[in-house]
């Protein structure tokens, strides 16, 4: 039969490997292995609005998949300092989000490092002439592919 000691010692060891298993990730995930702490992806795009507001900085990233909307609560006044508009920017994702929270950030390169202008960053939303049906429809034509594909 457990003890009373034997009961709470458990039931607190339960209780803090369960807290650090959610918690803990957030704080040492960047310095463990991906193989443990989870594959991460690269976003890499151009700033091209920062806003500062407050306790909070907000970062418009272009990408080629398109926008994201960054916001940093956590060392506002250095991002403010290290990230401009113009530079590109890289940050260590673990999916990519249309909204991003305090995400990790790998590079920042000023626009005089990097040759590809802003521009062409930005999504081609209006693509290829022939892409869709003519009805302006955004199903792809598929005539080339058989039916299964």
């Amino acid at each position: 039969m457990p003890t009373r000691r034997t009961l709470t010692t458990f039931l607190i060891g339960l209780a803090l490997g369960i807290v650090l298993a959610f918690v803990g990730r957030a704080f040492v995930g960047s310095r463990l292995p991906d193989s443990i702490a989870g594959q991460r992806e690269s976003l890499d795009g151009v700033v091209t609005a920062k806003q500062l507001e407050g306790d909070r900085l907000l970062l418009t990233v272009v990408t080629p998949a398109g926008a994201t909307l960054v916001t940093f609560k956590k060392r506002v006044a250095e991002i403010a300092l290290l990230v401009d508009e113009g530079d590109r920017i890289t940050l260590s994702l673990s999916r990519y989000q249309p909204f991003l929270e305090d995400p990790q950030i790998a590079r920042v390169m000023p626009p005089d490092l990097y040759a590809e202008p802003a521009e062409q960053m930005a999504p081609d939303s209006a693509g290829a002439p022939g892409d869709t049906l003519p009805e302006a429809d955004s199903v792809p034509k598929t005539t080339d592919a058989p039916w299964y594909d």
